[in-house]
């Protein structure tokens, strides 16, 4: 345990909506800041998930979870049960007094973080975020177990992850004479290396809202930004792939068949739960124009 840190029998009967006019002052760590990164970039996560990511247990999180509320590092709220999967724990955004050490932490604009967070702010206070809550958490997720999954192979290196919110890119190409640009916006992006070789890979969570059209605009997209060239020339890689995963094998079957009318390549398909398990790197994966069930490497 972090000596900053306060013990979990050291607080008692304190309410868990109203913050203390006077909270205890806290040493900031190097892992309390990589909470608050964490929690900036993937929008909101429950106690439960932070938990997973930098606690060996969810007493000692809630402890000093707590005390990032308490000083105003981070925000928290609880949700109706009969509104969320009957779940009774936090769910936390970045606080004010945790801008600033988002800000110098990933050496960006204090207002590009302020910014972010007041929009965010602005759908808790609505109630408007409810409607984007699944995406966010389930994408978080995939986070989570796809670093898990590389964590547990000595032979994979997870080079970076790139969320949602720092994830959109412009393009421009010319096609039969004419100029076509458009934006990409996945929802992540990361990089594994094996050995000599790196994976890249764009992250795409459905979770069965999104028309098929709609979802085969988004392919054509993808191959525009393929097509363009300007994905080689900022990672310097020429290839990647797109990892779709979504709810169910009906909604899978739906999603290659319209993604083949456009192309036979770059997309792989599975369920959010084989994700979830941590069998990213099992044989899971629906490879768009291909028959059988694959690994990912």
């Amino acid at each position: 345990m972090d000596n900053n840190e306060t013990k979990p029998a050291e607080i008692k009967h304190a309410s868990k909506y109203v913050r203390p006019k006077d909270p205890e002052l806290m040493v900031m760590t190097d892992r309390d800041k990589d909470i608050l990164t964490r929690v900036w970039e993937d929008r909101m996560l429950f106690t439960s998930q932070i938990s997973r990511i930098f606690f060996g247990g969810k007493a000692r999180a809630n402890v000093r979870l707590r005390q990032l509320w308490e000083n105003g590092y981070l925000d928290r709220y609880f949700l109706p049960t009969l509104m969320f999967h009957g779940s009774t724990e936090a769910l936390y955004i970045l606080g004010n007094n945790g801008v600033d050490v988002v800000a110098a932490t990933l050496g960006v604009e204090r207002t590009e973080i302020a910014r972010g967070m007041s929009y965010l702010k602005q759908k808790v206070r609505t109630h408007s975020f409810l409607l984007s809550l699944d995406h966010i958490l389930s994408l978080a997720d995939f986070r989570i177990a796809f670093e898990e999954a590389v964590a547990s192979r000595p032979d994979l290196t997870l080079e970076i992850w790139v969320p949602e919110r720092m994830c959109e890119d412009s393009y421009r190409l010319w096609r039969g004479g004419e100029k076509v640009a458009g934006k990409l916006r996945p929802d992540g992006y990361c990089q594994c290396r094996q050995g000599e070789k790196t994976y890249s890979f764009f992250i795409e969570v459905d979770l069965g809202t999104m028309a098929s059209k709609a979802f085969k605009h988004k392919v054509q997209r993808y191959l525009d930004y393929s097509e363009s060239g300007r994905y080689q020339q900022i990672s310097g890689c020429k290839y990647f792939r797109v990892l779709v995963a979504t709810v169910g094998e009906q909604r899978l079957a739906n999603l290659k068949q319209a993604t083949e009318e456009l192309t036979d390549s770059i997309f792989w398909f599975t369920t959010l739960e084989q994700i979830r398990q941590g069998k990213i790197f099992d044989h899971i994966w629906i490879r768009a124009g291909q028959e059988g069930i694959h690994p990912l490497l």
